[in-house]
């Protein structure tokens, strides 16, 4: 249902937050999204040149918590993301903290949840390293949530399916080096292996972040903590690896760009009753789907846990697809690949797994030309910016 979660701020935020202790970054963004979509944010003016129509639609937040807007947003990120794209296997593996570190979440989501970035991508690098003898590229998505807004931190990972070794020469002449596809059809590492160094190295950086007094005690101190800990399932999955490297962009959205619940979910909200009910999957029951009925405010409050520290980067890309070894490493991985029997140089994957993203913006209303374009920008208060043509 376009618009459900915002209909709902719009009702319920106002008595929310006089009722409730809410810190004004997560008010900024709740308000956001509240707005989104309702000409309070101003507007975008269309004018198709064809027929001279002149459209306003309402502007987006932006917020990367707001539903409405991931979804086009998710699309640009997926045009940027398969220029990178290598001809090669992929797999998703899925880091998972133990509940015992939940307080630990809440107190200090900052650190924590850097730390588990940090200790799963050392995790598979240092894999990458022991098992193919390279360099493997990774890109990472926080997610914190349970399918029933609980919290819920884990990382969902995209791993290349091989890894690029750079010997020495190599690295000073920017020649290729030698490409080692995965040794096994239906994984990438032994999960065994995976769960046991993940939680040595977030067991190491816990013990850090303790010493530096980065984070506070948690309840029933440290000893209990360090023995529940040590008793606890690191929970690491890795899943087969994908059909081909085309589906990977498709799935890759699915991930980094989504928030603790999709409109899609939202069933039902009773202003009256101020209650929301929503679906959810049942995964320790054979994926059934069951539903949820929660007050408004109790509902408000899950979806708050989930709000990201302002400036806190939810998708990182590590090894080959690091930020300042991309430009380099990927086209060395893709000649590589050739060498070692990939596609033909100067080809490119196809992508046929996703539909195509829909046109923004949409045809004319008027005429059905698609040569529409954005002139000006209407702000809240009235006030039109008018735009530069493009070039």
């Amino acid at each position: 249902m376009s618009g459900e979660l915002g209909a709902i701020l719009r009702a319920c935020l106002e008595t929310h937050l006089a009722t409730h202790r809410v810190p004004a970054e997560e008010r900024r963004i709740l308000r956001a999204i509240a707005q989104c979509g309702t000409g309070e944010l101003g507007y975008a003016e269309y004018e198709c040149r064809v027929c001279q129509t002149v459209e306003l639609v309402p502007r987006g937040c932006g917020n990367r918590h707001c539903p409405r807007c991931q979804g086009r947003l998710a699309h640009a990120w997926l045009d940027r993301q398969q220029a990178e794209l290598l001809d090669t296997a992929y797999f998703h593996a899925v880091f998972t903290l133990p509940h015992a570190l939940l307080p630990l979440c809440v107190a200090r989501p900052v650190e924590l949840y850097r730390l588990l970035f940090d200790a799963a991508a050392q995790t598979l690098l240092r894999l990458g390293r022991e098992r193919l003898g390279g360099t493997v590229g990774v890109t990472m998505a926080l997610h914190t949530w349970g399918q029933q807004l609980n919290l819920h931190p884990h990382v969902h990972a995209i791993v290349t399916g091989g890894a690029l070794d750079l010997p020495v020469p190599a690295r000073q002449t920017g020649a290729a080096g030698r490409w080692h596809a995965g040794k096994y059809r239906g994984y990438l590492f032994p999960v065994g292996a995976i769960s046991a160094i993940f939680r040595g190295k977030f067991l190491a950086g816990l013990t850090a972040l303790k010493e530096k007094g980065a984070v506070p005690a948690p309840p029933g101190g440290w000893p209990k903590l360090w023995k529940t800990l040590g008793a606890s399932k690191w929970v690491v999955y890795c899943k087969r690896p994908f059909a081909g490297p085309e589906q990977v962009l498709s799935y890759l959205a699915n991930y980094t760009h989504r928030v603790a619940i999709s409109e899609r979910r939202i069933v039902a909200f009773d202003e009256k009753a101020r209650t929301v009910t929503f679906r959810w999957r049942d995964y320790a029951n054979g994926s059934a789907v069951k539903f949820q009925t929660l007050p408004v405010d109790e509902f408000l409050r899950r979806f708050r846990r989930h709000l990201l520290p302002r400036g806190f980067t939810k998708v990182r890309h590590y090894g080959l697809l690091g930020n300042n070894a991309r430009g380099k490493l990927i086209p060395q991985a893709r000649a590589a690949i050739t060498a070692a029997g990939g596609r033909k140089k100067g080809t490119k994957p196809t992508t046929t797994a996703e539909p195509a993203a829909p046109t923004w913006p949409p045809p004319c209303a008027n005429c059905g030309a698609t040569h529409v374009r954005c002139v000006a920008l209407i702000r809240p208060d009235g006030r039109r910016v008018k735009l530069r043509p493009p070039r």
